[in-house]
């Protein structure tokens, strides 16, 4: 019997959009008020041997003269124990508006450079197979394999309403649906779908006894996506109690087929923030994957002025009482 068909796949999707807001929309570039710099690592599917490994470091600084700010961000996917390798460095800039006495509108736009690197001499084909020995000889397809590290430029931008308590916004990525391909003659039907984003999030304090002293602040997110054929919708809440975070979410599709219940831990200060979240996926890979880790790290590398608007940025303080 003989079958053919098409692979696809979309971008990368963290767990922990807000620890790297860069990635999410470059609207962000800039809006924390001072030099911010973020890691984070992600390895999805433990049972499978390093089936997909991202490496995320950012980078962002506000500047007064325009207004705005300006970011880095460099990305690496690594896909089936490093056959594959999807490297991205990114620059973002964005300005800001006062639109009201509380509300802000950021907007970015960013562009960067993508280059797919593929292990081709550790591929397998059925022409190298030796019936009795295994691996044998060099395949003729390699041959068509003219460009195993493909780059190409890509562009995306990016809007974020926010207050103090509200931020809302959304981001479009690859504007020009950039084509990618490692075989020549076949860039027309390797194009790389827009990737549409939409988010909303709140941080609300939770008051007990009486309206004088806050007990925590409670933070609902929501997160829906959209590239080619792939939807995918994330929401959940985490409350934060003295420098210490939880919460649980949810990821599914726009046909509400759960993918994954996602739990999250961490632990803030002021300048610094530290969290791990765990994928338990409830699909129908369900038990087989193993679940999925992800860790990041986040660095204010200045004081944060007490007036600073960071709905996004989790940094837990009391308005009432000790700190």
């Amino acid at each position: 019997m003989l079958w053919g068909g098409f692979a696809s796949g979309q971008d990368v999707s963290f767990s922990q959009f807000y620890a790297n807001p860069l990635y999410l929309n470059p609207a962000f570039s800039g809006s924390a008020g001072v030099p911010r710099a973020t890691l984070q690592y992600r390895n999805q599917w433990h049972s499978f041997e390093n089936a997909f490994t991202t490496y995320s470091a950012a980078f962002d600084i506000p500047v007064k003269k325009i207004r705005g700010g300006i970011g880095l961000n460099v990305l690496n996917d690594a896909q089936g124990n490093h056959l594959l390798n999807s490297l991205q460095i990114n620059l973002s800039y964005s300005v800001d508006i006062q639109l009201s006495e509380n509300y802000k509108l950021r907007g970015g736009l960013q562009a960067g450079y993508n280059q797919n690197s593929l292990q081709a001499g550790k591929l397998v084909f059925s022409d190298n197979l030796d019936p009795d020995y295994g691996d044998h000889g060099t395949s003729q397809e390699l041959q068509y394999l003219t460009d195993p590290n493909y780059s190409f430029v890509d562009f995306s931008t990016g809007v974020l309403v926010y207050s103090k308590r509200l931020f809302f916004g959304g981001a479009v990525h690859h504007l020009t649906e950039p084509q990618q391909s490692y075989y020549s003659g076949q860039e027309n039907v390797s194009k790389l779908p827009r990737k549409y984003t939409a988010h909303f999030g709140a941080r609300l304090p939770v008051y007990l006894y009486g309206h004088y002293r806050k007990k925590f602040d409670i933070s609902p997110q929501l997160i829906v996506q959209q590239q080619g054929s792939f939807q995918q919708i994330n929401y959940g809440l985490f409350a934060t109690k003295r420098g210490l975070t939880s919460g649980v979410w949810f990821r599914q599709n726009f046909g509400l087929r759960y993918d994954a219940v996602i739990f999250l831990i961490g632990f803030m200060k002021k300048n610094w923030q530290f969290m791990y979240s765990y994928d338990y996926t409830v699909s129908g890979l369900g038990g087989s994957s193993g679940g999925t880790s992800e860790i990041s790290l986040s660095f204010f590398l200045k004081k944060v002025d007490k007036k600073q608007i960071l709905p996004f940025y989790n940094q837990y303080r009391e308005e009432f009482g000790v700190e």
